[in-house]
């Protein structure tokens, strides 16, 4: 073989090596920017499905806290009708206004709660995670409130049925499981949903 063959194939031999260079830095390349791409996109559209829960949630806490603050005022205005009719009798009267104070106690409770929380809150992206940990943390709050709210409320209810029973001469059975039976129920949903918030709460915190 002559020394101008070997020459020529030590070149083609650089240039293969060299195309071959090429082509594993493009493909390392590619393969940056895919990764790059794919961990970009699907944060991006987790972050968009929170800040849609979160600006949900918060019109649905608005609606629940108007909806209470209404209740609250329903059962003073009936209660002051009562009081100044005198036909309902005084255990209906006693409960009414025993229960318009323990709502009006909630309320303020809740109003602190709501107020402390939406102005912490923003729509802006950059603070998703934030809002919904703020958010989330307000709802695990407001459970344990509405939890605590059943303690005084059940001997009322309870008294009630037993004074009116008392009054008419009927059986009272019936209503103790009817009321009793309802306060459980409710009691058992809030409770499933104060779990709830708590596991999502803790969720939010890895994400952090």
């Amino acid at each position: 073989m002559s020394e101008e063959e070997q020459k020529t194939i030590t070149t083609k031999s650089q240039q293969l090596e060299s195309n071959n260079e090429k082509l594993a830095i493009e493909d390392d390349t590619w393969a940056e920017l895919s990764q790059d791409w794919q961990s970009q996109s699907t944060p991006k559209a987790d972050l968009d499905e929170l800040v849609k829960n979160t600006r949900k949630r918060t019109r649905m806490a608005k609606l629940c806290f108007s909806a209470n603050i209404i209740a609250t005022l329903g059962l003073i205005i009936v209660f002051l009708y009562g009081v100044y009719d005198g036909q309902w009798g005084e255990p209906f009267n006693i409960y009414l206004g025993l229960g318009g104070l323990m709502s009006v106690v909630f309320v303020s409770f809740e109003t602190k709660l709501r107020l402390t929380t939406w102005t912490q809150i923003s729509d802006s992206p950059d603070k998703a995670i934030e809002n919904a940990i703020a958010l989330s943390k307000a709802s695990i709050k407001y459970m344990l409130i509405t939890k605590i709210s059943f303690l005084p409320f059940l001997p009322l209810i309870n008294w009630y049925i037993y004074t009116v029973s008392q009054t008419n001469n009927k059986d009272a059975l019936p209503a103790y499981l009817m009321a009793n039976g309802l306060i459980v129920v409710t009691y058992l949903v809030v409770e499933h949903l104060h779990r709830k918030r708590k596991s999502e709460y803790q969720k939010l915190l890895k994400i952090k």
